[in-house]
């Protein structure tokens, strides 16, 4: 009985051996590197071998077993099989399971760190807005203090999107701009200078106009309404920002204020009207003319008129009532002629203050130029 028993104990273990056998036939495989390049902090066995005959969770467990740091950047290491075996053994590998084929040593070396691509801000609209209205206002300031016998003027600047993250870090008052001419009224190219965050000079493309703004006319003192404005009545004036005025004196000159205008007021056309040729109640001369016969009589005027405007004319006695127009200094007529078949006239003309010729026009006539102080409020 006990020779049986014995027998079967010595079949099992022979059955135990055989199997033991197989399983290392399947072994894993480490098939190593000649060379390998790791881009983090440490060398791991995956970098190094190719895990084969394994199953895959196997596999990913021993590519990730560390080996030992990574070289530094730019450096070479070695790494021998017998360091691996020994790395592997103090990580509790069994190291009868594994069959290590391929190089005897590998050259391990660090991936350069890329360089993440650096992403340019974009400026919005509104921070492009304020940059170009920073550099307005410094480029004003700026030709102010170097040409202050510039005429009055207004600045507009273009920048590109890409130059105002620079820009805006950079204080107004060391702002430095060249190629600028001052005689130039269209748009044209500056360079703009200035010193970074850093302490290096930039160089800027700035694209600006240059428009001069035209002195306005300006109440020397509080004229009255009705009054016919002279030549001594006005001063020139730089206008406010944004405000209107009259620069041509001869849209000024003997015409008549329909308001009151206080002193240092600029000049408004609204304001003005034609001296008028003919006052209410004005005794005036009416024509009537057909062919060669002219005939005339005296009336009354009802209203002020000026040089074409209609008027209501009533009879010195009697209830005789006519329309008829204005053709000169208290002279008016029916079925009104055109002004080409009229004899000449130049009505009233007031003058005031000193005049010079400034030689003839393209017309052939003489132009007059008034000499006017310059004054009143300015920018």
């Amino acid at each position: 009985m006990n020779r049986i028993w014995a027998k079967s104990v010595l079949s099992l273990l022979l059955t135990a051996c055989c199997l033991s056998h197989t399983c290392d036939v399947r072994a894993e495989i480490l098939r190593l590197k000649a060379t390998a390049v790791v881009n983090s902090s440490v060398v791991r066995l995956g970098d190094v071998a190719d895990v084969l005959n394994a199953d895959e969770a196997e596999a990913a467990r021993m590519q990730a077993m560390i080996l030992q740091p990574a070289p530094a950047q730019g450096r070479t290491q070695v790494i021998t099989v017998s360091q691996i075996r020994s790395r592997l053994q103090a990580l509790g590998v069994d190291l009868s399971r594994l069959e290590l084929t391929g190089r005897s040593q590998i050259r391990v070396s660090s991936e350069s760190p890329r360089e993440e691509p650096q992403v340019k801000k974009v400026a919005t609209q509104q921070e492009l807005q304020q940059t170009e209205e920073k550099v307005q206002q410094a480029l004003q300031n700026w030709i102010s203090r170097t040409a202050p016998q510039a005429s009055h003027f207004t600045v507009s600047v273009r920048l590109q999107p890409a130059d105002v993250p620079v820009v805006r870090e950079t204080r107004a008052d060391g702002f430095y701009f060249s190629q600028l001419d001052l005689n130039r009224q269209t748009e044209q190219p500056v360079l703009l200078q200035l010193k970074d965050a850093q302490g290096m000079v930039r160089q800027v493309r700035v694209v600006c106009q240059i428009q001069r703004v035209p002195e306005i006319l300006a109440a020397k003192y509080t004229l009255n309404r009705g009054t016919v404005v002279r030549a001594d009545d006005l001063v020139w004036m730089r206008p406010e920002k944004d405000q209107k005025g009259i620069s041509d004196p001869r849209q000024v000159i003997g015409r008549e204020l329909t308001r009151t205008v206080y002193q240092t007021q600029p000049m408004r056309t609204e304001d003005l009207i034609e001296v008028p040729l003919v006052r209410d109640g004005a005794i005036v001369t009416v024509y009537a003319r057909r062919g060669g016969i002219s005939v005339r009589r005296e009336m009354r005027a009802r209203g002020d008129g000026s040089m074409g405007d209609q008027i209501t004319l009533i009879a010195l006695e009697g209830r005789d009532r006519l329309t008829a127009t204005v053709t000169g200094y208290n002279q008016t007529e029916v079925n009104y002629r055109p002004s080409s078949q009229m004899p000449q006239s130049t009505g009233i003309q007031f003058i005031s203050g000193t005049t010079e010729s400034a030689g003839p026009s393209r017309g052939g006539q003489v132009q007059t130029v008034y000499e006017i102080q310059r004054g009143g409020r300015s920018k």
